[in-house]
């Protein structure tokens, strides 16, 4: 059986989409996310930012819109 280190060592050698889907899956295999994002709405998110750096937020006004209750 492979050890946690050597698992992250081999999950970190296919290119960034593959891994964002490979973390998605092991997310959504903790428990029931509170939100069903799909890897094309992440896809697309990291599209929207790389062209417009401008819409991404910090971190100080992630936590304070999701404490309003903001979509973020």
């Amino acid at each position: 059986m492979m050890k946690l280190e050597e698992i992250a060592k081999e999950a970190a050698r296919p290119p960034e989409e593959e891994r964002a889907s490979l973390a998605s899956r092991l997310l959504h295999g903790l428990e029931t996310p509170m939100h069903d994002v799909s890897d094309e709405e992440v896809f697309r998110r990291m599209r929207e930012a790389d062209e417009n750096p401008a819409v991404l937020v910090t971190f100080e006004e992630l936590v304070s819109g999701l404490r309003r209750g903001e979509r973020c």
